[in-house]
């Protein structure tokens, strides 16, 4: 081998050797993105059965504050409440079909 030679493959190393190291700085970049991106999933998830909850117990406070509200006319009371169990009768046959 002439000195060029080693020179061009001394050079050719060099190159092969920073590609290497380049493409593990882009694979453990990879990594830590694919393990951030499935922790803000599950805090994505946890979020929305936080927000699921929160509007399940809304629904549950707005009918408990209109039951309150009607509960000065006995009468009134009972007709929404008759209303809301038609409805969830009619749900239920929905379901049903």
């Amino acid at each position: 081998m002439s000195e060029s030679d080693t020179f061009v493959f001394d050079h050719l190393k060099e190159k092969i050797k920073k590609i290497i190291d380049l493409y593990d700085k882009e694979k453990n970049k990879n990594d830590l993105l694919v393990r951030e991106n499935h922790e803000l999933k599950e805090k994505v998830k946890i979020v929305e059965q936080n927000l699921n909850e929160i509007k399940t117990k809304y629904d549950k406070l707005k009918i408990a504050k209109t039951i309150m509200t009607s509960s000065n006319n006995l009468h009134d009371a009972r007709l929404k409440v008759n209303r809301m169990v038609r409805e969830i009768d009619r749900c239920i046959a929905l379901l049903n079909r």
